[in-house]
């Protein structure tokens, strides 16, 4: 009997062993599983545009974001020109915080098609989300009698900071929002 016993305690310090090695994988793995970050898949910008009814009410969803809000028309060259930087604005540094925002004004000008917005966002490969502005009203607080493109630089509290009438190039808005991303 008391060799039984002794066989058990050999045994015991190899089952303390496993328990603590078992414990210390069960430790590792909760760690792990609560610092890694849960995998996210790319962002997907609207392949169609948004309607709105409000553009100040539409922004919130990128509230603490930096927003370029971009006015423009399918049938603007300036507007046309200026797309291409921003969809490359919004692949460098939206991982940053940067949200742009096209307001497409084609149903509220006379020259315009509502439905002529989402084959030429395919065309241009826009990237971000564009609202389709569908009324006058829309647009309240935001100015644009002077032409389109008229483009707002919005930092992460809401504020506007400036704006921008006509075409200007990349550099110049990626210029101003480093400073707010």
């Amino acid at each position: 009997m008391a060799t039984n016993r002794k066989k058990g305690l050999r045994k015991l310090p190899v089952f303390i062993g496993v328990l603590i090695a078992l414990a210390a994988v069960i430790v590792g793995a909760k760690t792990f599983l609560k610092t890694r970050k849960p995998a996210t898949p790319p962002y997907v910008a609207p392949s169609v545009p948004v309607p709105t009814d409000s553009v100040s009410q539409s922004l919130a969803a990128f509230q603490g974001k930096v927003v370029i809000l971009d006015f423009w028309a399918t049938w603007c060259g300036p507007c046309r020109m200026e797309i291409p930087g921003f969809v490359s604005l919004q692949n460098k540094y939206r991982d940053q915080g940067l949200e742009i925002v096209g307001a497409s004004l084609d149903p509220v000008t006379g020259a315009g098609r509502p439905e002529a917005v989402a084959p030429f966002m395919k065309q241009l490969g826009i990237n971000y989300t564009v609202f389709l502005v569908n009324n006058g009203q829309a647009m309240q607080g935001y100015e644009i009698r002077e032409g389109i493109p008229t483009t707002y630089i919005i930092d992460r509290r809401g504020k506007i900071v400036s704006r921008h009438v006509g075409y200007k190039p990349e550099s110049v808005f990626e210029n101003e929002i480093k400073a707010l991303l």
